[in-house]
């Protein structure tokens, strides 16, 4: 594993500044869906990131010196990724021009937040420093697509030295901050890919999460459904991306399907939307690439599997049992304890103060010792998750099924480190800052 670290002068050689700043951030998902697009080319769900990068540019000082370390999960190349092309397909040549080619449409669709990032990066002091996850491994698999990200950041600036100012690095460490950060997809068996195969986590984005949107919009298409529903259909279908864990698919697939039975769209139609999401998720579940994959990650027979999901679809009364089993299953994509255990492991063998890490889109901070901290920074897309109504918590809550809410969150987090004391045993002051708000759309 390759390792970034930083060697600062102290002393009399200051290099120029005399004040050390570092910004984590994880889980942006920057991705190239199409959205209606404002004056500023600002992807929405997006903009309180664009907006943290615009208040850092207004706050830097001449003699600072910046580290902005995006750990992960940064541009959304998997959720990006509907090509004929798998990502994991023998012809590498074609998959890495295909990356190459998402990359510049992900950077081109959030132009108002790339304008950002080109702004830091006009400070000679300021450097940037891109942490591989699971959503962006592939850009840690071909170096060519960390050259587009690059030239594209650099495009405005006659400084040929800007492009130097983005590393790229599977975890980073900066023994002058005592800070070890890595994404954390590691930890997590569905999104740990192996030497021969895929990470199961990568194979259901692709196959189920966006081939399922896709086939269920173009099947309702087909049976003549308004354009002006089906677009309602995709937005609401796309929601499914947000979903923590995944293992909630079923019931939300469900839901949407009861939210439309007696929609008058249905009227003279074939199928009802209830018809074409269960006949698609089953075509999709179905699919035999996708039962190879499964099979092969869940260790299980493929006719078991098969009778599985023939049963659960003919069975939409069990659906939520399902999605209750394998939340259980895939428990460590969305609990931090695991990571904790690792952190206190790296703080333990590595002597780190604080370790921090994305991944699991639920921000925190755990003491490991009387003086180091492990810390998750959450996630800046939205998450849907299961959630149970309150009187102290008035997070505007979508109703699915009669006995299941969900609630639809922002749980964004931004570790912050300060040093003004350059000397090596002066330690970092640090907070870590989080926004948790409910969003609509």
């Amino acid at each position: 594993m390759s390792e970034t670290r930083t060697t600062m002068q102290t002393g009399e050689d200051l290099n120029g500044y005399d004040r050390l700043k570092a910004f984590v951030v994880s889980d942006v998902h920057l991705n190239n869906h199409p959205y209606n697009r404002q004056e500023d080319l600002e992807n929405p769900r997006r903009r309180n990131f664009r907006l943290f990068l615009s208040r850092l540019n207004e706050e830097i000082r001449p003699s600072d010196k910046v580290l902005l370390i995006l750990n992960g999960d940064i541009l959304d190349v998997t959720g990006s990724w509907f090509e004929d092309v798998m990502p994991w397909d023998a012809d590498e040549a074609q998959v890495e021009a295909t990356l190459n080619k998402l990359v510049l449409e992900i950077l081109e669709n959030n132009l108002s937040t790339c304008q950002e990032l080109r702004q830091f990066l006009m400070n000679a002091n300021n450097e940037i420093v891109y942490v591989f996850g699971n959503h962006d491994g592939l850009l840690q698999r071909f170096p060519s697509s960390q050259e587009v990200i690059r030239n594209f950041l650099a495009a405005e600036s006659s400084d040929p030295a800007v492009g130097k100012r983005i590393g790229f690095a599977s975890h980073f460490a900066s023994e002058e901050l005592d800070l070890y950060t890595e994404h954390g997809h590691l930890l997590d068996p569905f999104n740990h890919a192996g030497i021969v195969q895929p990470a199961l986590g990568e194979v259901i984005n692709i196959l189920i999460v966006n081939r399922f949107v896709e086939l269920a919009v173009d099947r309702l298409r087909g049976n003549g459904y308004s354009e002006g529903f089906i677009a309602r259909m995709h937005a609401r279908l796309h929601d499914i991306e947000y979903l923590r864990p995944l293992a909630l698919v079923p019931v939300w697939i469900q839901t949407v399907a009861e939210q439309h039975a007696g929609h008058p769209e249905s009227i003279g139609k074939r199928e009802s939307v209830r018809e074409i999401l269960i006949s698609v998720i089953s075509q999709t579940l179905l699919d035999p690439e996708m039962m190879q994959y499964m099979t092969s990650q869940l260790r299980l027979p493929k006719a078991f599997l098969r009778l599985v999901v023939k049963i659960t679809l003919r069975l939409p009364a069990v659906l939520p049992v399902i999605s209750f089993v394998t939340t259980k299953l895939v428990r460590r994509t969305h609990s931090n304890k695991y990571q904790y255990r690792a952190a206190q492991k790296i703080q333990r063998e590595k002597g780190y103060r604080l370790i921090a890490f994305g991944h699991t889109h639920i921000p925190g901070v755990q003491p490991l010792t009387e003086n180091a901290y492990y810390f998750n920074t959450g996630s800046w897309k939205p998450v849907i998750n299961l959630f149970k109504a309150s009187k102290n918590n008035p997070v505007e809550l979508e109703t699915l099924i009669h006995d299941a809410q969900f609630n639809k969150v922002e749980r964004s987090g931004i570790l912050r480190l300060e040093k003004t004391d350059l000397r090596p045993s002066a330690p970092a002051e640090f907070s870590l800052q989080t926004v948790q708000s409910g969003v609509s759309g």
